[in-house]
């Protein structure tokens, strides 16, 4: 090979070595990067427009989590790893506890089932004990009514299912299992005071069960029949304000059922849509379509257009009725269909609103409407919406 040929291929390797050589000075005398030290973080003082949003996880349900979000920063805030199958979190009454149902295997996807209720640390999402309960907490498509806590804070109910109804009662205080009471064909959670809560029947009543200080069963009692499973039955969203709780049907009757005594008394029923809305095919419907605002008990729907059964179907507004005087007060039309929405406690409250399948949380003004942020990611398949 020509020399000067071969000059003109060695000249590129001599010049990066060149460089190599007239830049290790520089490197050796950059100073090291500081070894970083592992630490907890510790979250401010509770916001009234945090809120938390449960991940089914849907590409991988056994390794399902939960959101801590600040709606006016748009911020995450924080992410709990909560095992498989999400349904939602129960939160302590100062909001400085998070009670968490779960079930892990021990290879995994298979193995050794053992469900807990676990306690989280709010301000640094740390772990501070579990309770194991029976392994037969009711699961597969999320439901709100999976579980629920006392009004003290004192107890947390999970919902079995196995496929006889029963619920595991914990004891937040002990962090320890306190007793399974059995609710044979009444299913989910409805609490109803400091020691009671109620299940849904499938005969159209619903029953009370009332337990002790230990949190053993004292007594229980059944309503009246208040639906017809066959003719228009009821959703399992309910919503709960004072000491009543609010059923809503595929058809849009509100059934409203007093739990102020041990013996539920249910009331007059009257309805979302009109005659002429329901021959046009609106109904409410999502995976979570219901919320209210208890300050100035409002009652927050979804609705939809989608005909008869479209009960577990998104929707592209949600209207907002005075619960005392069941009317109408306006409507919000979304920017985004959504089946999941929550409302903010506080005096100027948010509305949020997503969709199963939708990796993202579209916030509003509760009052005007207003659309003021949306905030994309992380949750791949946002399932429950809540609220401190």
């Amino acid at each position: 090979m020509p020399l000067a040929a071969t000059a003109r291929r060695l000249m590129p390797l001599v010049c990066a070595l060149g460089l190599i050589v007239s830049t290790a000075p520089a490197v050796a005398d950059t100073p090291a990067l500081p070894n970083e030290q592992p630490r907890v973080e510790t979250l401010p003082e509770l916001s009234p427009h945090w809120f938390l949003v449960n991940d089914f996880n849907g590409p991988g349900t056994m390794d399902s989590k939960v959101y801590l979000f600040d709606a006016d920063s748009g911020r995450m805030l924080g992410m709990l790893s909560t095992g498989a199958w999400r349904n939602v979190v129960e939160t302590a009454p100062d909001f400085g506890t998070i009670y968490s149902p779960e079930t892990y295997y021990s290879r995994g996807t298979r193995g050794e089932r053992t469900d807990t209720v676990t306690f989280y640390d709010t301000r640094t999402l740390s772990v501070k004990g579990e309770a194991v309960i029976p392994p037969r907490r009711a699961s597969g498509l999320p439901h709100r009514a999976y579980s629920g806590r006392s009004d003290d804070g004192r107890f947390v109910y999970v919902s079995n299912m196995t496929p006889a109804n029963s619920v595991s009662v914990v004891n937040t205080e002990t962090m320890a299992f306190a007793s399974e009471v059995e609710t044979a064909g009444c299913a989910m959670i409805y609490p109803t005071g400091t020691r009671s809560f109620a299940a849904l029947c499938s005969d159209g009543t619903l029953q009370n069960v009332r337990i002790d200080d230990n949190g053993a069963l004292a007594e229980r009692s059944r309503s009246p029949r208040f639906f017809d499973p066959e003719a228009d039955p009821i959703t399992e969203k309910a919503i709960r304000l004072d000491n009543r709780w609010y059923f809503i049907s595929f058809a849009g009757q509100v059934h409203p059922v007093d739990v102020s005594a041990l013996a539920p008394v249910p009331g007059t029923p009257w309805s979302l849509l009109t005659k002429d809305e329901l021959e046009q095919g609106y109904r409410v419907g999502g995976l979570g379509f219901a919320a209210v605002h208890e300050g100035t008990r409002e009652l927050f729907v979804i609705v939809n257009q989608d005909g008869p059964d479209a009960h577990k179907n998104p929707g592209k507004e949600v209207r907002v009725y005075n619960i005392d005087e069941t009317r109408l007060v306006r409507t919000i039309k979304l920017v985004a269909d959504a089946g999941i929405i929550a409302v903010s406690r506080d005096a100027s409250p948010r509305l949020y609103a997503t969709n199963m399948g939708i990796p993202a949380v579209f916030v509003y003004d509760a009052t005007t409407g207003a659309h003021l942020r949306t905030i994309e990611g992380p949750p791949i398949t946002p399932t429950f919406v809540q609220v401190p």
